[in-house]
């Protein structure tokens, strides 16, 4: 269902990936698995919107992901139903990023996000989210997203060729959408942007591309 997807970018028998944390919080309950990807939602306290995220290998370095998030400029190609995708400014680290979000059924979302990358003591990369509609246009094109925040945590396995991923997302798209086809949606679509982002990794595109905070070139000299 198209709308399932659209949601979600506003985003085996059952083991867990070692080193990732909250799948086996017991307030995270198992509401799909698909294709290697595990997919947990947990209530949050004062919001019908539940919490939701995925946990999955992906077979490529973390730079490699990393610099396919972070090329914004491509995102209408690689992430579902993105008609508009630009960067607002840079910073160090951080990125604040316009989006527009068109689907059938639904009327078009836009909003602003600063999103920032940091590289945790254990070597994972962290790409999260926060609302910064501060920096959009005064004049919404459908519904403003005001609620949004999220996170990648992209831990290396095998040597570092590989990685094990958690994409954390909580978001209420708005509009006077019901709770239930919300949470529904982010459940079904959130695996959909995680292999979206699993395609994107192993494009060509991002083989040889440096991002300055892994230090390397998309930590993939072990494979040349």
């Amino acid at each position: 269902m198209p709308c399932k997807r659209t949601l979600a970018a506003l985003a085996m028998p059952l083991f867990l990936l070692p080193g990732l944390m909250l799948a086996d919080d017991a307030s995270w309950k198992r509401v799909a698995s698909t294709e290697g990807i595990q997919v947990f939602a947990r209530d949050v306290e004062g919001s019908d919107v539940r919490e939701v995220k995925a946990i999955a290998r992906i077979d490529a370095p973390p730079g490699r992901i990393l610099a396919a998030l972070d090329d914004i400029d491509s995102y209408t190609e690689t992430m579902p139903y993105t008609e508009v995708a630009r960067v607002v400014k840079r910073e160090g680290n951080s990125t604040w990023m316009y989006t527009v979000i068109n689907a059938p059924i639904v009327s078009r979302r836009d909003y602003c996000i600063k999103l920032t990358a940091s590289r945790l003591p254990d070597g994972t990369l962290k790409y999260e989210w926060e609302p910064a509609n501060e920096y959009a246009p005064s004049e919404s094109v459908g519904v403003r997203v005001e609620v949004t925040r999220g996170h990648w945590l992209l831990r290396p396995v095998d040597g570092g060729k590989a990685t094990q991923a958690e994409y954390y997302v909580y978001t209420d798209p708005g509009g006077g959408l019901p709770r239930w086809v919300i949470n529904r949606a982010n459940n079904t679509a959130v695996p959909d942007v995680v292999k979206a982002v699993r395609a994107a990794a192993k494009s060509d595109r991002y083989a040889k591309v440096s991002h300055p905070l892994t230090g390397s070139v998309s930590d993939t000299e072990a494979d040349d």
